[in-house]
């Protein structure tokens, strides 16, 4: 099972919320899980990612858990290629995630072999806010509990046409074999 989740503003017009929907509507694939961010990371790392992640005995049980977990984002809005992030970091705003865990934590990225660098550029600057969070918790987590499964989080630039980002990223990761 693959998880792609976007962040959202209450009226689901960000760049991150409309490129999941166009991804939904271009890949079909019913091991796909397409999740908005309506409520805060934490929640939704409780629910969709703590709650759906079998710790490794129940994945020899034959409990199925998430293969790949990919994030969705707003970039900067002086961007114009999406962000391949390689890592994230322990803050929440002025404050640790975590006390006395890793200042960084490298996301346990798929292969990515394939990337057009007209559209795509590689970066480890999540910033410290909603998106860095997620991603450093629940990778902290992946790390624990179920380090096979990949995690990947993309920062989409916000004056881009959400069409365009959508075709860009179905073809990155059709090339590089993550979703068929």
């Amino acid at each position: 099972m693959i998880l792609i989740y976007a962040f959202s503003n209450r009226w689901s017009t960000n760049i991150s919320r409309l490129v999941l929907s166009e991804l939904q509507k271009a890949i079909k694939n019913s091991d796909i899980l397409f999740l908005p961010v309506n409520s805060y990371p934490q929640e939704f790392f409780r629910k969709h990612i703590q709650g759906c992640l079998p710790c490794q005995g129940e994945v020899a049980e034959g409990r199925r858990g998430l293969s790949l977990i990919i994030g969705l984002g707003d970039g900067s809005k002086f961007a114009n290629k999406i962000h391949i992030e390689t890592q994230a970091k322990n803050a929440y705003n002025d404050k640790e995630i975590y006390p006395f865990s890793p200042i960084f934590l490298d996301l346990n990225l798929p292969n990515i072999d394939i990337y057009d660098s007209n559209y795509f550029q590689i970066s480890a600057n999540m910033g410290t806010y909603n998106c860095n969070y997620l991603a450093y918790k629940t990778q902290l987590y992946l790390n624990q509990h179920s380090p096979e499964t990949k995690h990947l989080f993309l920062h989409l630039p916000q004056k881009s046409n959400a069409h365009d980002l959508a075709v860009n990223i179905v073809k990155f990761l059709s090339e590089n074999s993550l979703v068929s």
